[in-house]
């Protein structure tokens, strides 16, 4: 079978716009850099521009001498949004001169031939408005092929599940997206799930694509600045539910988060909160495996972490 990366011979005869790519950063600068020389080394044949949004730190300006041919780096800091990983995403986006906008975190590393693919994609079936990837999920000691479950992902399987090739790091977008959508939310408490709000709102107004081979590598090693602890993740997905109401109108869904609500309650030695809220996420979905997982927890009192990590393991249903 013919990879997505590869070259075609009608790709000499196409228009490839200029692309921005916009990737946030904040405590990560040598993983930033090999973020930065993947953006870099695309066989694209277009422009590129790399806008790097330090925040809540001092900017390292000599980023900008990785740029290339083709391919200018830009570093600015996060001032005029409110700080965190949502308003730094919006800084750039402030920025941002391309026809097509893609974002990456600072420490995930794009295969060579992503944009190329990705922009063909786009250019290809115009109702889209995003594109995710496949991915390679990089866990201590072993790597996790990921390729894309559809080529198209409904509003349905949205509500449903995460979507894991729809990561911060696979997405490129059009630019009117964000005037249909909007730009990222910077309300959402604590800044948790601000990719997955946005894809909320854009599977509102438009369609998602993905190109199902895995297109960028995805670390699961590394601590995140915008992980935030049991209590918060409580209160943000409480938030997101109220939020987005048609939440409720997928059972599976909203299993899911009632679930993972519950296993923030048992991380906590909320006992009691846990075995409700995993009850009332079983009520709505039987196998909803986060429910289980907070009954477990709650009932073994082991490691939320290990509790975590041994599930994930042995499943994809944790997302």
């Amino acid at each position: 079978m013919t990879s997505h990366q590869s070259p075609r011979p009608e790709d000499a005869s196409r228009e490839w716009p200029l692309v921005s790519v916009v990737v946030t950063t904040r405590g990560r600068p040598e993983l930033v850099r090999e973020t930065l020389a993947g953006i870099v080394q695309q066989d694209y044949p277009g422009e590129m521009e790399i806008l790097v949004v330090h925040d809540q730190e001092e900017p390292d300006h000599t980023l900008t001498e990785m740029g290339a041919a083709g391919r200018t780096v830009e570093v600015m800091l996060n001032t005029a949004h409110a700080p965190g990983l949502a308003g730094a995403r919006n800084s750039g986006l402030d920025a941002a001169r391309g026809t097509f906008i893609a974002t990456s975190d600072d420490d995930d590393v794009w295969h060579p031939g992503k944009l190329r693919a990705q922009v063909r994609l786009l250019s290809d079936e115009p109702d889209l408005l995003a594109v995710g990837s496949g991915i390679r999920l990089l866990f201590p000691g072993r790597v996790v092929e990921w390729p894309g479950r559809s080529p198209r992902i409904s509003q349905k399987t949205l509500l449903r599940n995460r979507v894991k090739e729809l990561h911060s790091s696979t997405l490129v977008m059009r630019r009117e997206t964000f005037a249909r959508a909007g730009q990222y939310a910077e309300n959402l408490p604590h800044g948790y799930a601000e990719d997955y709000e946005f894809l909320l709102r854009v599977a509102q107004v438009g369609a998602i694509g993905v190109v199902r081979e895995p297109l960028a590598d995805i670390r699961k090693d590394n601590q995140s600045w915008f992980l935030q602890r049991a209590e918060n993740t409580s209160e943000a997905l409480t938030f997101l539910l109220k939020l987005h109401p048609e939440l409720k109108t997928s059972r599976p869904g909203h299993a899911r988060i009632l679930g993972q609500i519950a296993f923030a309650q048992s991380s906590l030695g909320h006992r009691r909160a846990a075995f409700k809220l995993s009850g009332q996420a079983l009520l709505r979905y039987p196998v909803a495996p986060h429910a289980y997982l907070a009954l477990a927890q709650a009932t073994t009192g082991v490691d939320p972490r290990r509790a975590l990590g041994l599930a994930r393991r042995f499943g994809r249903g944790l997302s």
